[in-house]
């Protein structure tokens, strides 16, 4: 099984921003960021990653979505493969409504046609893809490193048994109306039950990988990091990572 470092550089910044301003980086003075001899020692001594391997670069997290299916449809990548998400937040839809498209739409067409779902504020977007992902059987398990001040954003309702204290997520095919009557509390008459995908959130002082990656993304979230985070980005993208060219 394959397995797939994602990094987002807002990882890396102290204070995580979760309501970025719309049309600028946030601010330096108020999210200062890892130095550069922190970060390569986090992908030396933690991820266990010390030479560039294949992997992949985006600007904005969503975009990771559609590069993972051109991989996919590629065999380059071979899902379904293990996702270290290495992240100020969990992708998965906690803040958004993508969650009702996903769960009351999404998960009654067929998996290949999940491959090409709405993109947008109610679709697929930087806050959301993992959960696509994830509906679209790409990834067989997800450890979610968090950095100081996250790892508390974990969408029940896409979580086995809408807990969110359980260690699975389990996506759930409902209706519209059970889906808001699951909101206002009410357990709901499930359509379909997909697989169980393990979860493991852990924080960063104490993740060790345990296997070697065999692919590295990363993101550079321009509204999450400020221009201070960039020479971090060059780095970990010209020490790290040999970049796939997919046609």
């Amino acid at each position: 099984m394959q397995r797939v470092l994602d990094i987002d550089l807002d990882f890396f910044v102290e204070d995580p921003v979760f309501w970025p301003p719309s049309d600028e980086r946030c601010d330096p003075d108020e999210h200062p960021v890892w130095v550069e001899s922190e970060v390569a020692a986090f992908l030396n001594e933690r991820c266990g990653v010390t030479a560039r391997l294949p992997g992949f670069v985006t600007e904005n997290h969503g975009e990771l979505f559609p590069v993972w299916r051109n991989a996919i449809e590629e065999g380059v990548l071979l899902p379904p493969f293990h996702v270290t998400h290495v992240d100020a937040h969990a992708d998965l839809g906690l803040g958004g409504s993508s969650f009702e498209y996903l769960m009351t739409s999404l998960l009654f067409e067929s998996i290949a046609d999940r491959r090409y779902p709405m993109i947008g504020d109610t679709g697929l977007n930087d806050g959301s893809h993992l959960a696509f992902a994830v509906a679209c059987h790409w990834i067989s398990a997800i450890d979610y490193v968090f950095c100081e001040g996250a790892g508390n954003d974990l969408p029940r309702f896409l979580m086995e048994g809408f807990d969110v204290d359980v260690d699975h997520i389990q996506l759930t095919a409902l209706s519209l109306a059970e889906l808001q009557g699951l909101a206002r509390g009410r357990y709901p008459n499930v359509t379909s039950l997909e697989p169980l995908v393990p979860l493991r959130p852990v924080p960063y002082r104490d993740f060790q990988a345990q296997e070697p990656f065999d692919f590295i993304c990363l993101t550079r979230s321009p509204p999450y990091t400020p221009v201070t985070a960039d020479p971090i980005f060059d780095l970990i993208r010209e020490r790290y990572i040999d970049e796939t060219p997919l046609i």
